[in-house]
């Protein structure tokens, strides 16, 4: 069926679920709950004090709160009313080209403030508010942007239109069905938790917040979604219960972890996605009958593809690039050309892992035995962390690898080939960042080292064993 106008605006797609379902609670706390309904209400009146407020088409606002019903009441008030909305993690400024005008914040909370200073208070209720209808808004502007990596001074951010955000909540409509409930234990307005909270509204489920571990049971959650180091706390933890799904984001499922959360849930869901393109791939895994680990692989709508250095599709059971491609996926990086080069070619986006096809039809992301690095018993594609690196701003190339000296500490190195006139100090500590929050801290490169040119094979691909061999000349002299 194809989508009306208003059906790829966010508060108009709100609007809909919410006339479907009034009654159904859409954010559910230990001490209050808002349905659909009331969610929308909640929406159209921040819209009307956001437009008296000054809040309208041409802002660029930031909403800093650790309130979900603040966070989802903002969003669907900004989609409203056509003001443009930034997400800013922790340790993250955007590019000069997104200055934010607006700081919306509840009243009793305190934040960073950028542009002007709006507080929220109770006159912005439903019942003190008059509703503001929806604006004839594009759904087609760029409405929130969302960063991917990045230290202070030096972040990706990608644009995301009003109609992007409606295809993908679409998109992952079984994760988050009518009536169906989940736990979010990403931070509050973090770029996992606002994707999925958006599902949330427009497919009618169920939000829980601030609910403590042991009463997710009670309160018929059913799916947990969250990074593998938030699970790996809540095991540590003690998490008691059994729950019908895991989704679980970032860096590959080892095994014996899978195994850990299969004992407390009927399916890990190891999720394959990213800001730039959403949820695409995902490897479900269940207990056998004789109690291992079974995988099962889920393409979503999106062209996957694995092809080599120059593009074409490889034989199945070989290893290739991953290239994505769907119909709201981004297809750049705002005032980042030289990562955008990189990563958006020829209407693919390319996240830098590599991966092969199984008998199964099952992608496995890992790479060749010459680029895979065991540190510290876990394997890591380490052309992936080459790109990650070669994203960074100021760096032109980059490729990693043991540290080869005999008794050496299990680390990586990396050479780098920087770009004229980089920072060379921010662009380091920028790329540490990037690979810190995307493969963890043990895959963090102890020393980054200037060279002029990254040494390659014939075919194109890194010599690491050349990078090694340099360093143990230089170490013998």
């Amino acid at each position: 069926m194809t989508a009306t106008p208003d059906q790829t605006h966010l508060a108009a797609a709100q609007a809909e679920t919410a006339a479907k379902h009034p009654g159904r609670p859409a954010l559910r706390f230990p001490d209050r709950t808002f349905t659909h309904d009331q969610i929308r209400r909640l929406g159209a009146a921040f819209a009307t004090r956001m437009l008296t407020s000054g809040i309208g088409p041409g802002a660029l606002l930031w909403v800093a709160s650790r309130d979900a019903a603040v966070v989802v009441a903002a969003m669907l008030g900004a989609a409203r009313i056509g003001a443009a909305v930034v997400q800013i993690g922790e340790g993250v400024e955007p590019p000069a080209e997104l200055t934010v005008t607006h700081t919306l914040v509840p009243q009793g909370e305190t934040a960073k403030v950028r542009g002007l200073v709006v507080t929220v208070n109770a006159d912005w209720s439903p019942a003190a508010t008059a509703e503001t209808g929806a604006q004839a808004i594009d759904p087609d502007a760029a409405w929130l942007h969302v960063h991917t990596s990045g230290t202070t001074g030096l972040p990706k951010f990608v644009a995301l239109s009003q109609r992007m955000v409606v295809e993908r909540s679409r998109a992952v409509a079984d994760d988050f069905p009518p009536g169906g409930s989940s736990v979010l234990l990403y931070p509050v307005g973090s770029r996992p938790w606002l994707a999925r909270a958006f599902a949330v509204l427009v497919n009618g489920g169920t939000l829980c917040c601030e609910y403590a571990a042991n009463d997710w049971g009670g309160a018929g959650v059913e799916l947990v979604s969250g990074a593998r180091a938030q699970f790996r706390n809540l095991l540590d933890a003690g998490f008691p219960g059994r729950l019908a799904r895991a989704e679980v984001i970032g860096a590959r499922l080892p095994d014996a972890f899978t195994s850990l959360l299969l004992a407390h849930f009927d399916v890990v869901d190891d999720t394959y996605g990213s800001s730039e393109t959403s949820k695409c791939y995902a490897t479900l895994w269940r207990s056998g009958p004789d109690g291992s680990a079974t995988p099962a692989g889920y393409r979503r709508d999106s062209a996957i593809e694995l092809v080599d250095a120059l593009g074409q599709p490889v034989a199945k059971g070989s290893d290739g690039i991953v290239r994505i491609r769907n119909s709201y996926m981004a297809n750049t990086y705002i005032a980042d050309t030289i990562a955008a080069r990189e990563a958006f070619r020829n209407g693919w986006f390319y996240p830098g892992d590599v991966a092969w096809e199984d008998e199964t039809g099952r992608y496995q992301f890992r790479n060749r035995s010459d680029h895979v690095v065991n540190i510290g018993g876990e394997k890591v594609n380490a052309y992936a962390i080459d790109m990650v690196i070669r994203a960074t701003r100021g760096i032109a190339d980059a490729i990693v690898f043991r540290n080869p000296k005999p008794g050496a500490a299990d680390e990586l190195f990396a050479f780098v080939v920087f770009e004229a006139q980089a920072n060379r100090i921010q662009a380091i500590e920028s790329a540490k960042y990037s690979v810190r929050e995307r493969f963890g801290e043990a895959m963090v490169p102890r020393v980054i080292r200037p060279v002029a040119g990254i040494p390659r094979k014939e075919d194109g691909t890194p010599d690491r064993g050349a990078c090694a061999d340099f360093i143990l000349s230089v170490a013998t002299g």
